[in-house]
């Protein structure tokens, strides 16, 4: 850890580096000053985390005893990956016991500020009282092994563990959003599943990623944030908006749960789950204020390429 003036300059080592809430956590830490260090599983992914200005380790998620030793050496550590198949839940588990099993060797004094990403969808329907962090986690069998993986690393007393629960997540040509306009493009209709009225919290990636340097300089200790930048938006108002951003003819193509399933696996479900969702906790902790606070914003940033 260096200290410049009075400020304290981390090394961090960040895993989902490439994905679309890390990409915006690595090009905000290296904003700030901070050295990143990225897990880059693929050639690809290490040259584009070289270029962005941070330092890739060839791995994996699926075999981490061969990089998390050199990950603790870090200031602090981000877990922003998931692998998305049958076995993912597996695969965090593995991740998890790798990290304790090297953490038993680390100085008993050392501390290294530890953030989680969860998410959304570790939290019950939720389509009229607004979710805080006080609400009981009702999460989707699918994630539910974040549950255990969370209260894991919450009893290693080197780990400063914080918690960020993101809603939706959007940015320049990725995410949901972004989604919704290639398909309005391509097929002429725009995909929703559940039911029209569905409501989504959402944020924008580079707000989310400010919240996550925020939280990491904070260095707070069983810390558990929302993170969403509007409460909620319907799938039907999102779609509007970009259909008009298109200026083509809005139409939707309401499918079934059990469809989505069908099409990207039994995770999907939670594009049905009808939630709102509120972060004051960030806002009055940490200062949070993200910049892309409407559904204009949300859908103009997204459409951009």
């Amino acid at each position: 850890m260096d200290w410049i003036g009075r400020k304290r300059f981390m090394r961090i080592f960040v895993t989902g580096g490439t994905g679309l809430v890390g990409t915006g956590v690595v090009k905000a830490l290296l904003a700030k000053g901070h050295t990143v260090t990225t897990l880059a599983r693929s050639e690809q992914s290490a040259n584009i985390q070289t270029q962005l200005g941070a330092t890739p380790v060839r791995g994996s998620l699926t075999s981490p005893d061969s990089w998390v030793g050199e990950a603790l050496t870090h200031d602090a550590f981000i877990h922003a990956a998931a692998t998305f198949d049958s076995d993912m839940g597996d695969v965090d588990h593995h991740l998890v016991k790798a990290l304790l099993k090297a953490a038993e060797a680390l100085p008993v004094e050392k501390t290294i500020p530890f953030i989680y990403t969860g998410g959304c969808w570790l939290y019950p329907e939720a389509p009229v009282i607004p979710i805080t962090e006080r609400h009981v986690l009702e999460p989707l069998p699918e994630f539910a092994w974040m549950l255990d993986s969370i209260e894991q690393l919450h009893s290693c007393p080197n780990f400063l563990l914080t918690v960020i629960h993101p809603a939706r997540v959007v940015d320049k040509g990725r995410g949901f959003i972004a989604d919704y306009a290639k398909e309005l493009l391509e097929n002429g209709e725009i995909i929703i599943v559940g039911a029209a009225d569905t409501h989504f919290p959402i944020v924008q990636s580079d707000d989310l990623a400010d919240l996550y340097v925020r939280a990491l300089e904070h260095r707070g200790d069983g810390l558990l944030l929302n993170a969403t930048a509007i409460k909620s938006a319907t799938a039907q108002d999102i779609g509007k908006q970009v259909a008009q951003a298109l200026n083509k003819p809005y139409q939707a193509n309401i499918i079934t749960v059990q469809e989505a399933q069908k099409r990207f696996g039994n995770w999907a479900s939670g594009f049905g789950r009808s939630q709102r969702m509120q972060a004051d906790r960030a806002h009055d902790k940490l200062g949070w204020s993200p910049r892309y606070t409407s559904i204009e914003d949300l859908v103009r940033i997204s459409l951009e390429t």
